[in-house]
């Protein structure tokens, strides 16, 4: 697995502070980057596009398009790659 980042990743440490949904599933927020996310779900998703909508407790809501890349189990709970680059064209931004 390559663990190069080409942009910084921050750690989702507050839960509180956002709610997350994927296809209308709440999930956990492991960490996340302008090139995508990492989450925790009950469920696993399918790889592909799939919506994304973040409410930040009383500042907002940003709804969001990504692809998942990566799925891996972990106990009862599942590990999914959310890629945000192919649906944003991030290639044009300043990199880390």
């Amino acid at each position: 697995m390559n663990e190069h980042r080409r942009y910084q990743r921050y750690a989702g440490d507050k839960p509180a502070q956002a709610e997350v949904k994927v296809k209308e599933e709440l999930v956990r927020l492991v960490d996340f980057s302008l090139a995508g996310l990492c989450i925790l779900s009950k469920k696993p998703f399918s790889p592909g596009r799939i919506s994304i909508s973040v409410e930040f407790e009383n500042q907002g809501k940003i709804d969001l398009i990504g692809s998942v890349v990566r799925v891996k189990e972990e106990g009862d709970m599942w590990r999914i790659a959310i890629d945000l680059t192919q649906t944003y064209e991030l290639d044009t931004l300043r990199k880390v």
